[in-house]
């Protein structure tokens, strides 16, 4: 931290947020809470699996998430791997619930594309679903960069209910500049909801504010939905890499 002093939240971050990034606060309490509720409950267990695997076959020593949220998946990679790692992400009310799991991660409030990381002090940088700075991540990693992406289809039935047009989400990226995509796997799976954890699966994403409200009513008022989980993991090598 190059000598500076630091605050340390009661819960167990530590907040470097400085300037102008402290104005911004990441996302919104309530979408927090229900994505807590919703990734606790297991849904996307299929995925923390994939990755987990992925994650062992590259035998690094530590790792950074970048966008970190409540901490789920920060979480399982910790107590999986064993290794040192830190979360940070810009919001306050995310990183309470996740220092409250896991005593072992060091969350860290900051914006995640200036971060108060050294030069590739870290041999893994991993982004779930959040978005990233490819020359932050560049500079903070010495080996590798790990990209959770949705795939074209996922969450397709509740897009057929919520909208009369579908968009279909785009193709993962798996090009960058200095960097050299070497791993890639696709996971699919149903997910047989009931009434809250299909409330809380929409609460948890933008559409909950950019759907209409005739189709937001649909989606409340059902008992359960089948729905089609389908994500994109990708790794990275960078060239720098020795």
């Amino acid at each position: 931290m190059q000598g500076h002093a630091y605050d340390k939240a009661k819960s167990g971050y530590v907040n470097l947020l400085v300037g102008s990034s402290s104005k911004s606060h990441g996302d919104e309490e309530a979408m927090i809470l229900s994505r807590h509720r919703f990734l606790s409950q297991g849904h996307y267990d299929p995925l923390v699996d994939a990755l987990l695997e992925l994650l062992r076959s590259l035998k690094i020593n530590s790792l950074i998430d970048l966008g970190c949220g409540e901490g789920y998946y920060t979480d399982h990679i910790q107590r999986a791997l064993n290794i040192p790692v830190v979360g940070i992400d810009l919001s306050k009310s995310a990183l309470k619930i996740a220092s409250k799991a896991n005593q072992n991660i060091d969350y860290v409030l900051a914006n995640i594309t200036k971060t108060p990381i050294e030069d590739q002090s870290t041999d893994a940088v991993l982004s779930i679903f959040s978005p990233f700075d490819l020359k932050e991540a560049q500079r903070i990693s010495s080996r590798y960069l790990i990209l959770v992406r949705p795939n074209p289809k996922h969450l397709l039935q509740l897009k057929e209910t919520l909208y009369e047009k579908i968009l279909e989400n785009p193709l993962p990226v798996t090009e960058f500049p200095q960097s050299l995509c070497i791993l890639e796997k696709e996971i699919s799976f149903m997910m047989n909801l009931d009434h809250d954890s299909l409330n809380d699966l929409l609460n948890m994403t933008p559409y909950a504010h950019t759907s209409p409200q005739s189709g937001l009513h649909k989606v409340r008022a059902l008992d359960h939905l089948s729905i089609l989980a389908q994500f994109h993991i990708s790794i990275f090598q960078f060239l720098h890499a020795s």
